[in-house]
């Protein structure tokens, strides 16, 4: 069974794009995953004489903490991260190293790698950008190709593969997420080897969830207008690849596609 984690970016008023993006683990390899993270966070953090495990794996702050603010009505008061006492160069440390724990991380089984899935959509295009019309787009595209890499793992697998999707908590999405998802497989929209409906759980009760947050990031900032792509360029050789040699396993929803460098719309139109 494979497990995708998914988190998002862009769900804010004026973001560029609205980026849903993920990791999927075999389920033999999740645990060695949250190994690989936690190990990072213990060589950086054991040193300062802090305990790893009250750490959370956020890459925004991971590069800029959160001091927290006081109340303001109808706003309740905010604490401080955690990783506000941990120095800069520490920090920045741990977000590049376990980006490279993520990339480098060694299968149980080559047949069933970690594959990364995702769909970001340009705030800008005229038919998909709208917010509401974008979350439900995003979510479809990625569910579906989760799906059909499943599929083709299966066509040829010694052993059926299922998939479970989980997400980070979000009270104002969950029931209409789940929902929607309900009503993709009545309508008989595929997922035949998904189990139910997107699970959500509170992120810090699991690395896997924490890795998708950095994976997320990662993509999200190599779709601003300046393309940050410190941490980016690492994530595509994990990106699902189909049949005819596209990244299918991200899509890039752009009026411009045909014109855009980034390596899924690339591997497109090289085609």
């Amino acid at each position: 069974m494979y497990v995708l984690a998914l988190d998002e970016s862009g769900t804010h008023s004026g973001a560029p794009v609205l980026l849903l993006a993920g990791l999927a683990v075999h389920e033999a390899d999740v645990r060695l995953l949250e190994q690989a993270l936690h190990g990072v966070l213990t060589q950086h953090l054991t040193p300062l004489g802090l305990d790893a495990d009250q750490y959370e794996l956020h890459a925004k702050e991971l590069k800029t903490p959160s001091r927290g603010r006081p109340a303001r009505p109808p706003y309740p008061a905010t604490q401080p991260s955690e990783w506000v006492g941990v120095p800069s160069a520490v920090r920045l440390a741990i977000l590049s190293d376990v980006h490279t724990a993520i990339t480098t991380l060694a299968p149980t089984d080559p047949a069933y790698p970690p594959r990364i899935f995702g769909a970001v959509i340009d705030r800008s295009h005229p038919r998909y950008g709208p917010v509401k019309a974008a979350d439900a787009y995003a979510y479809e595209h990625v569910l579906h190709r989760f799906d059909e890499m499943l599929g083709r793992l299966n066509a040829t697998a010694p052993s059926h593969q299922r998939g479970v999707i989980i997400h980070d908590r979000r009270q104002q999405h969950e029931r209409r997420i789940q929902e929607q998802t309900r009503i993709w497989q009545r309508k008989g929209a595929g997922l035949d080897s998904l189990l139910q409906v997107p699970l959500f759980i509170d992120s810090r009760a699991s690395r896997l969830i924490q890795a998708a947050d950095l994976v997320a990031y990662a993509l999200w900032r190599h779709y601003q207008p300046t393309s940050d792509q410190t941490h980016s360029t690492g994530l595509w050789p994990l990106v699902d690849t189909n049949d005819r040699g596209e990244l299918s396993g991200l899509i890039h929803i752009t009026a411009k596609f045909r014109q855009c460098p980034c390596p899924p719309c690339v591997s497109r139109t090289a085609i």
